[in-house]
């Protein structure tokens, strides 16, 4: 017997020692590990992938690696925020004991293995901000014990898996940020452990049924940046006694809002960006503890409950691109905690509450675009040092600029253009030293002497970018010192502001400039040259001045400029023919000058023109056939010039052409028939030059032709009857006594046997 006791034994031994083999170990987990390794493709500081190297040392001891104490098992597995590049292998699954497993922002792609559904201890699951793709996989409903799951900032596609609704225990799910499509399952709210929901920039469609807000243990939902519609019901927020974060902004929610007055745990508002209309409720009064409250880009009405006021912890105010109206009610200056105050386009009317003006926390005031009224307090700079943004434009303000603004000394931006502020523009503002923006235009201001030393001060603003003063009365000489103006300048508008005297040449000192108006003024004197040193210069506009000489060959080493606007001066000479250098322009004005000779050829060159004004000028000479590279072209004006020689039949290529004008010219032939091929075409002015023959009947087929001026020229033949010649009248013929047609258009009869007729019957035949 001592023999088959000693084999039997021998066999249970072999048989506990091959499932000992079988059963997952921390050599399972090394395994795992070791696979993920292998799948990295990029570790920059080579830290994580060379400690993992060391087999001789245990799992446990690896960077990122925590193990249990009890079951010696990788329990969590932390790597996140190193920069990693690479995928997920499936042997991850066999990681049986994870608990936690944290990889967010890294730069791991591809899609989520399916045998993560295996790690059925998993509480905790982040791979946040990297770059994978492909599929929610359905089996992640699965991982029951889970609390958190986030999958935000990646690429995945596909619908939200319902199955997650199986996870009973999650209390975090974040999946925005990726290019999900389809519905939210509403049995994902069903879920009644749920705290927070991140689903905001997912491309989520569908209608918000109330049920999704029965969870009364929610704390956060962020819904923002989808495309959710449709009305929210009444008591939608009737049980979110914990509710603290709310955004649905930027979708197409519509109708009122439900009410809101319950949610007084609420610190964060955002219901931006929506269709909500009505007036806002007064319970809005009730969320004490809310600090930022987003309402702007709806179709809010009537006026501002004065409840608001109770809102004093508020920071943020945004009320902006509304319908509200009335008076802003005064107990806005109770919320001494505001910091951002945003009403702009609505229809506010009154004057400003004063209070405003005494929130010392106060970085941010927009009020543009209102019907406010009334003066700016004369100690606003002393009580606002916080100060940075001041947006007050297209109002009815008017008064004095306030000395004291330049005690708020963080100011980066102020905006009191289009009202009617009066007095001088203070030279304190040349103390603010971070301001970026001033804009003063369209108002009644003045300044100290003609010499308008306000540009001496405005030099120690060394941070200024936009500088707008058009519209006032600075009636005086551009100084030298403005080309002392920030290096940083970008915008420098100065038109109609009754400027005297010539343009210095310290302003090719302003390497910065991007646009430069000196428009409609009564400056004297030649172009600088040194202009053409603003190599960033994208809009230049002299026009409406009194200037002289020729136009300097130096405009042409402008080759980021897009506008160039010359018009109504005295310029002479020639047009520079080096134009073609300027390679990004898209509209040229040089009518009403003295400019002769004939057009240069490289003008023609400039293929991506869409504008060209010669208007009122001296030129001479043929227009080139090589017109037709400016396929682009919408508007061509040479009206009132010497221009001779036939119209070149090129024109008709010109399909995008609207308005053209060559009226008051020495033009001679017949009208091309190819016109006919302008099918874009609105305005044609062809009047007072020496053109004969017939009109073409392909002008017939100008379907948009609204204006045609034909008028004084040696046209013959009968006038075309039908498409937009018959809303044509009289005076588009006038003075060309060989025409015939209709009564109505003041023209001899066409009768059978007319040889103006049979003439332009046979011109057909001969097309």
């Amino acid at each position: 017997m001592a023999a088959p006791t000693s084999f039997l034994m021998l066999y249970f031994v072999c048989r506990f020692s091959i499932a000992l083999a079988a059963t997952p170990n921390i050599t399972t987990d090394q395994y795992a590990l070791l696979a993920l390794k292998a799948h990295i493709s990029f570790d920059p500081q080579n830290h994580w992938t060379k400690n993992w190297s060391n087999t001789n040392t245990s799992v446990c001891n690896w960077v990122g690696v925590i193990c249990g104490s009890r079951h010696n098992r990788v329990m969590a597995l932390n790597l996140s925020f190193i920069g990693l590049v690479g995928t997920i292998p499936p042997h991850i699954g066999n990681l049986s004991f994870l608990v936690s497993l944290n990889i967010q922002n890294n730069s791991f792609h591809g899609s989520i293995p399916i045998e993560l559904s295996h790690l059925t201890r998993l509480k905790f699951f982040d791979f946040g901000n990297n770059e994978f793709n492909g599929a929610i996989p359905s089996q992640m409903g699965s991982l029951t014990r889970l609390r958190k799951l986030y999958l935000n900032d990646n690429n995945f596609t596909g619908t939200i898996p319902p199955s997650l609704s199986n996870i009973s225990s999650l209390q975090v799910i974040a999946l925005g940020n990726n290019q999900l499509s389809g519905t939210i399952p509403s049995s994902i709210f069903k879920i009644s452990s749920l705290q927070e929901i991140y689903l905001g920039a997912s491309k989520l469609s569908g209608p918000i049924s109330s049920i999704f807000f029965n969870i009364s243990s929610l704390q956060i939902i962020e819904l923002g940046e989808n495309m959710l519609y449709g009305g929210l019901s009444t008591y939608m927020f009737d049980h979110l006694p914990n509710l603290q974060y709310l955004s649905i902004s930027r979708n197409q929610f519509s109708g009122e809002l439900p009410k809101i007055g319950n949610l007084t745990m609420l610190t964060e508002l955002y219901l931006d960006g929506n269709n909500f209309e009505g007036r806002l409720p007064s319970e809005i009064g009730n969320l004490t503890m809310l600090t930022v409250l987003y309402l702007d880009e709806n179709n809010f009405e009537g006026r501002l409950p004065p409840e608001i006021g109770n809102l004093t912890m508020l920071t943020e105010l945004y009320l902006s691109n509304n319908n509200f109206e009335g008076l802003i009610p005064n107990q806005i200056g109770n919320l001494q905690n505001l910091e951002v105050f945003d009403i702009e386009i609505n229809g506010f009317f009154g004057t400003i509450p004063f209070g405003i003006f005494n929130i010392s926390t106060m970085r941010q005031i927009g009020m543009t675009s209102n019907n406010l009224s009334g003066h700016l307090p004369s100690n606003m700079g002393l009580v606002l040092p916080n100060l940075e943004q001041l947006f007050l434009g297209i109002n009815k303000l008017s008064g004095t600029i306030p000395d004291s603004i330049s005690n708020a000394s963080q100011l980066t931006h102020i905006d009191l253009s289009w009202n009617s502020f009066s007095g001088l523009i203070p030279n304190e503002l040349g103390n603010l030293r971070f301001l970026q923006l001033l804009n003063l235009e369209f108002n009644d201001l003045t300044v100290e002497s003609p010499k308008l030393s306000i540009f001496s001060y405005l030099s120690n603003c060394i941070n200024l970018v936009h500088l707008l003063l058009s519209e006032n009365h600075l009636n005086g000489f551009l100084p030298k010192s403005i080309g002392n103006l920030s290096l940083s300048l970008q915008t420098l508008y100065l038109y109609e502001c009754k400027l005297k005297g010539s343009i210095p040449i310290e302003i090719g000192n302003l390497s910065g400039l991007t646009t430069l108006t000196l428009s409609n003024n009564e400056l004297r004197g030649f172009v600088p040259a040194t202009i053409g040193s603003l190599r960033m210069l994208q809009g230049l506009g002299l026009d409406g001045n009194r200037l002289q000489g020729t136009i300097p060959s130096e405009l042409c080493y402008l080759r980021s400029l897009v506008e160039l606007f010359l018009a109504s001066n005295d310029l002479s000479g020639r047009i520079p023919r080096c134009m073609d250098n300027m390679t990004s322009l898209r509209a040229i004005d040089l009518g009403f000058n003295q400019l002769t000779s004939m057009i240069p050829l490289s003008l023609w060159r400039l293929t991506n023109l869409l504008e060209v004004d010669f208007s009122s000028n001296s030129l001479s000479g043929p227009l080139s056939s090589e017109i037709e590279k400016m396929k682009v072209l919408r508007i061509l004006n040479l009206s009132r010039n010497q221009l001779s020689g036939d119209i070149p039949k090129t024109v008709g290529g010109l399909k995008d052409l609207t308005n053209l004008s060559l009226a008051r010219n020495r033009l001679q032939g017949s009208i091309p028939v190819s016109f006919g091929e302008l099918v874009s075409l609105e305005f044609l002015d062809l009047s007072d030059n020496n053109l004969s023959g017939e009109i073409p009947k392909s002008l017939e087929g100008l379907h948009y032709l609204k204006y045609l001026n034909l008028s004084f020229n040696k046209l013959q033949g009968e006038i075309p009857t039908s498409g937009p010649f018959l809303n044509f009248s009289a005076t588009s013929f006038m003075s060309n006594n060989a025409l015939c047609g209709a009564a109505r258009l003041k023209v001899s009869p066409c009768e059978e046997g007319d040889p103006r007729r049979k003439k332009t019957t046979l011109s057909n035949m001969l097309r």
